[in-house]
Parts: C-alpha cells; structure tokens; sequence
C-alpha cells in the first residue's frame, strides 16, 4: 500500500497581509508555492483560485494563516523545505508569530 505525507502549517502572522511589515513574505509567495508545484515528490496543496492559501480563514482570528501540502516521501519534503529557496524563508521568521 501507497501512502503520501500531509505536511500542514498553522501560524499566526505579526500583522494582516496588507501591511508593510509582511510585504516581503507576500511579495515572495507566488514563487515559493511554484517552487513547491515544480518539486521532485510534490502531489498537491491547499490553494483558492488566487493560488494560494491565504485568503482562507478557518479561525476567529484573521492573522491566523493554514498551509497544508502533500508529498510523496518525506525525504522531499526536508529537500524542499531545506534545500531549496524556501530555507531562504525559514531564517526570515520575523513576520509570523
């Protein structure tokens, strides 16, 4: 039997997406979820018609964001997040929480 690994990521960002202090974080989404698209053992992800997750609020709180991704192995999933332009992101945790 075939599994795959659901990775999901709840945070809750310093400020709404909109203001000047998640500029950076917005302006690089579009090319990190194309990063993940394009992925060796990427299946899917969460996503609306704009591309994204963002605009989705499953909680009471606006500022929380929900992320979720599916990947064939785990083994891609640390590539992608570590060895990509995404680790670029994990050192800028700055604009969440």
């Amino acid at each position: 039997m075939k599994f795959h690994l659901a990775q999901v990521n709840i945070a809750r960002m310093k400020a709404p997406l909109d203001d000047p202090r998640m500029a950076g974080f917005v302006a690089r989404l579009d090319e990190i979820n194309a990063l993940a698209d394009r992925s060796p053992g990427f299946v899917w992800r969460l996503q609306t018609t704009e591309g994204n997750a963002t605009a989705l609020r499953p909680y009471d709180d606006d500022r929380i964001l929900l992320n979720m991704s599916v990947w064939e192995t785990v083994a891609y999933l640390q590539h992608y997040v570590y060895r990509t332009a995404h680790a670029e992101l994990l050192g800028q945790t700055g604009q969440l929480v």
